[in-house]
């Protein structure tokens, strides 16, 4: 017998294009083309943001999401914000995260949840660009990283040294101002081995050293009878006629387009647990005492209950409407988080 073609390769079997490659089980199908098309209904995103093909249509929506916001907030450098979906039942629950028994009535869909967080956290020495913005015009340098870290709590929280002074009080120091309560319930009054563990221990001597103290405490508010003495924010529009470097004049004019921003914290997660949402680690110098405080509570924190989100909203899937108005009120927020990115890029170069 003839066997023709013998040393040809044999060909493989391929699918049709019309097969999908992946089985969307029947109620979670049911719940991705619901969300699909409410989203459609909604125009969240452009018909063009979806793949020309796909096998799950809820992840071809979120990835079109992801598309749309992408535009809003423009090119980045420093920050990855991702946004995630997911279809909820009437009690809140997530559809498609839970077994379904056989036998089990299905659970009804009702609503979207979209949360968002960074991606991946990064370090970025700051503290060389925002010391020759201080002696560029004193207050300055102070002045821009006090917006960059105000605006930046309900847009896109930053780990800054004044938040790593403040995480250091109750990872190290049971809340207090420095480290001599946690020094007495260890040590006691032995005065050789409180002097080895504070040599071994983050104490409060250590960020008076390493950062400014307008790097690591708030500004003094103006107003207010018996604040307490400390530095004073400056008018960065007056600050920028004693600025001629036009890399310094950069980051002021961001800074001051920063600080315009009305920013609220309608969206905050509500979650248990400790947050760790951060969008990027501020360090004075790389590897510094801030990285050291920011792993530590990474650390703690999965020990027990925590949470990466920085936002979220729930929206119903008979009000497409409600949809629209969340990205309207995403605005801001992204305009911020593109001046953040433009900023933290400019102050660590």
């Amino acid at each position: 017998m003839h066997l023709a073609g013998r040393h040809a390769a044999l060909a493989l079997p391929r699918l049709a294009e019309g097969v999908p490659r992946k089985i969307v089980p029947g109620q979670l199908g049911a719940a991705n083309a619901a969300t699909s098309q409410f989203l459609l209904d909604a125009k969240a995103f452009r018909d063009s943001d979806l793949p020309e093909s796909f096998d799950d249509s809820m992840l071809a929506c979120e990835q079109a999401l992801g598309k749309w916001v992408a535009r809003e907030i423009g090119p980045l450098r420093c920050l990855r914000p991702t946004f995630h979906m997911q279809v909820l039942d009437v009690t809140g629950g997530y559809i498609g995260h839970l077994h379904e028994d056989a036998g089990r009535e299905p659970r009804r869909y009702s609503g979207v949840q979209i949360s968002w967080c960074e991606a991946g956290v990064q370090e970025w020495p700051v503290g060389q660009r925002l010391e020759e913005l201080e002696a560029a015009c004193p207050g300055l340098g102070a002045t821009v990283l006090h917006v960059l870290r105000r605006q930046s709590m309900t847009a896109y929280p930053l780990f800054t040294p004044e938040v790593a002074r403040e995480v250091a009080s109750w990872v190290y120091w049971y809340g207090e101002e420095d480290e001599e309560t946690a020094l007495d319930m260890h040590c006691g009054e032995d005065e050789a081995e409180r002097e080895a563990a504070r040599a071994e221990m983050v104490s409060r001597d250590l960020f008076d050293d390493a950062f400014p103290a307008w790097a690591r405490t708030w500004p003094k508010r103006r107003g207010w009878k018996g604040e307490p003495s400390g530095w004073k924010t400056i008018d960065l529009r007056r600050a920028m006629l004693r600025v001629l470097d036009p890399e310094q004049r950069g980051i002021v004019t961001d800074a001051i387009a920063l600080a315009r921003l009305r920013i609220d914290d309608s969206f905050r997660c509500d979650c248990d647990g400790e947050f760790i949402g951060f969008g990027a680690v501020l360090s004075w110098s790389e590897s510094d005492l801030t990285t050291r405080v920011f792993d530590d509570l990474l650390q703690q924190a999965h020990e027990g209950e925590c949470y990466d989100r920085m936002g979220e909203v729930w929206i119903a899937l008979n009000a497409p409407s409600a949809m629209k108005q969340w990205q309207q009120a995403m605005s801001p927020r992204f305009k911020a988080i593109g001046l953040i990115d433009r900023l933290i890029a400019a102050l660590s170069d």
